[in-house]
């Protein structure tokens, strides 16, 4: 079931993906939650794929409350800093790399968002 939810995912963070992004020709995020199964994304220059489980040669490890909350970051939907403050995840590892995650896939969108508070 996870295999098909990361497929899903590839397709559709594909049109976001923003090839060379990364200081580096070859990333590894291994991604633990508190609730759901691992899974790792392995970036090169040019390409990206989600693969489930947990492997030895992760360049960051990033440990999130849930599943939601990861995809939510990718895409842009959460703001990180707001989840990081909130304990929603942390990362083990090279923090720079963690932050540039947060814009991998982020939309183009000009689309300017506005919580408002009372």
């Amino acid at each position: 079931m996870l295999d098909v939810l990361l497929q899903e995912k590839q397709v559709d963070l594909a049109p976001h993906f923003k090839p060379g992004f990364l200081p580096r020709d070859h990333t590894v995020f291994q991604f633990h939650f508190d609730q759901g199964d691992s899974f790792f994304l392995e970036v090169l220059m040019d390409e990206f794929i989600f693969k489930s489980g947990i492997t030895p040669t992760a360049t960051i490890t990033l440990n999130v409350k849930n599943h939601e909350t990861c995809w939510g970051l990718l895409d842009g939907r959460i703001d990180g800093m707001k989840a990081f403050m909130e304990e929603s995840y942390r990362a083990d590892g090279n923090i720079v790399l963690s932050q540039l995650l947060l814009y991998l896939f982020k939309s183009n969108d000009p689309t300017i968002v506005y919580e408002v508070q009372y």
